[in-house]
């Protein structure tokens, strides 16, 4: 029986993982940030009760899954830093 909840959890974490796309998140009309966060949750009791449990496999997807989200999120941060902005005009007027 733990066997089926086990690979239940997985799958459940996968649909979320899919769920946290811009597409998932029109599809179900929740807003992307809330996906990410319920997402994190989700990896983290997960992780607990894989470790309560013994369940090994589970523990391994969810390290997989949390060290991808990581990896994502600073190719994210990095991007942003990168992005140049655009330079105002301290006058109110535009720049020649």
């Amino acid at each position: 029986m733990l066997r089926f909840l086990t690979f239940g959890a997985i799958a459940l974490l996968l649909l979320l993982r899919l769920a946290r796309t811009r597409f998932g998140s029109r599809l179900l009309g929740i807003p992307q940030r809330v996906l990410e966060i319920v997402f994190l949750v989700a990896l983290l009791l997960a992780g607990v009760l894989a470790v309560v449990f013994e369940q090994w496999i589970l523990l391994i997807v969810v390290v997989v899954l949390l060290v991808i989200t990581g990896v994502e999120e600073l190719k994210r941060r990095a991007a942003k830093r990168a992005k140049p902005t655009p330079r105002r005009s301290t006058t109110g007027f535009p720049r020649r």
